[in-house]
């Protein structure tokens, strides 16, 4: 079972989320933008201790197709609950991936929901 860090947010720069897949590997979940369900979701698969990183998925939350994905992930989400935000909705749906290679592909296939 993934292991999920603390959600961080900062003001001027979003909020994030640290996570480590049962391969070992680490993920950045970052939400860079000024409301709950605005902005762009971006996921980093983190190297070299954290001081490195390649992006493996990025989705604007304002395009028809992230606004898709964001419902098909909040639709069962408590109203008011971290689950129910774009950082917590993606962090969820991510947690059931084993590799970052899985990620990748789970949440490319989030893209084609309509």
């Amino acid at each position: 079972m993934a292991k999920v860090g603390r959600f961080v947010t900062d003001p001027k720069a979003g909020a994030f989320c640290q996570v480590t897949l049962d391969s070992g590997e680490k993920i950045m979940v970052n939400h860079e933008g000024s409301g709950f369900k605005d902005g762009r979701v971006t996921i980093e698969v983190l190297k070299f201790l954290g001081f490195a990183s390649d992006r493996i998925f990025a989705c604007d939350l304002d395009s028809p197709e992230g606004r898709a994905a964001l419902a098909h992930l909040t639709r069962d989400a408590r109203q008011g609950s971290v689950e129910a935000t774009a950082l917590g909705a993606f962090v969820a749906h991510v947690t059931s991936c084993k590799s970052a290679a899985e990620v990748k592909s789970s949440c490319a296939a989030l893209m084609w929901i309509r």
